[in-house]
């Protein structure tokens, strides 16, 4: 698509929360952020994205591209054109690569329904849904979000708080889920890191829903909660967990919707469980 010089994006990313890193000749000498691999949720749709530390999101070319509906190469000419800022991070497989945030997809999105070339996307959105993603994805302000508790319905209110080691596992086709190991030796997953492995809503788990929490109770969770202190390069994060043995049960709830991920990982821990797959990393 051609760039309308006009155009204006609306959408400011707060140099507060991002840093542009310039990579040297020498990379060691660089302080590149290490990510891990997310989807970003709006409404019942997720896109493929990468996180920082600090909790930022963004995302590569190519998962920009496959958002807007556009090729990489117009992605990359969009943000030249109009001189968008890029972090340089490191992806989960090692490569180095220039991320775009969040408010840029938004700037992006707000150019093509400007100029009518949203008509054809797959989402087939109307103007107003179009403007809450749009106004959804620029708000990358960490600091002025509200912090979400699991659901109140269900879960007790007082934490228990613990230190935890992370370690990476691969359960089954390239599904790498992060799992906390526990002073006491117990393993945990946190609420994230469970659902997005079966390309569900995170929220599921959080929102103040009476429906929900008795679904949890034919679940039989337990209702306490462990907070889990992860130590990372940018700081102490808190994550909230579920045993193995509960998330096997949210496995086996969306298996039984038919939900693909869920049943293929069911499967391969019914091969081998998350703690022999834990104890050969360790």
């Amino acid at each position: 698509m051609n760039i309308n010089p006009n155009f204006k994006p609306q959408t400011v990313v707060n140099s507060n929360h991002t840093k542009i890193l310039e990579v040297s000749e020498n990379s060691d000498d660089v302080d590149i952020p290490q990510t891990a691999a997310v989807r970003w949720w709006w409404r019942g749709y997720s896109w493929a994205a990468y996180q920082l530390p600090n909790g930022l999101k963004v995302m590569s070319d190519r998962q920009m591209s496959l958002m807007v509906e556009q090729s990489k190469a117009n992605v990359r000419n969009f943000v030249d054109a109009y001189n968008l800022e890029t972090i340089t991070v490191k992806t989960p497989n090692g490569m180095i690569i220039q991320a775009k945030t969040l408010p840029t997809a938004a700037a992006y999105l707000q150019l093509l329904l400007e100029s009518g070339n949203l008509q054809h996307h797959r989402l087939s959105l109307n103007q107003y849904e179009w403007k809450d993603l749009i106004r959804t994805l620029s708000d990358n302000n960490l600091g002025k979000r509200k912090l979400l508790i699991p659901n109140p319905r269900f879960f007790e209110p007082n934490y228990r708080v613990v230190t935890a080691k992370p370690i990476e596992i691969e359960i089954v086709n390239n599904i790498v889920v992060e799992v906390l190991v526990l002073p006491s030796g117990e393993y945990r997953i946190g609420y994230s890191e469970g659902l997005n492995c079966i390309k569900v809503n995170p929220n599921w788990l959080l929102q103040d829903s009476h429906k929900k929490a008795k679904v949890f109770t034919r679940l039989k969770l337990s209702p306490l909660v462990v907070q889990c202190k992860v130590n990372t390069p940018s700081g102490t994060k808190r994550i909230h967990t579920l045993s193995c043995e509960d998330w096997l049960s949210i496995w086996e709830y969306f298996a039984k919707k038919r939900n693909r991920q869920a049943i293929a990982m069911l499967k391969a821990c019914a091969e081998e469980s998350i703690a022999c797959r834990v104890g050969r990393r360790q």
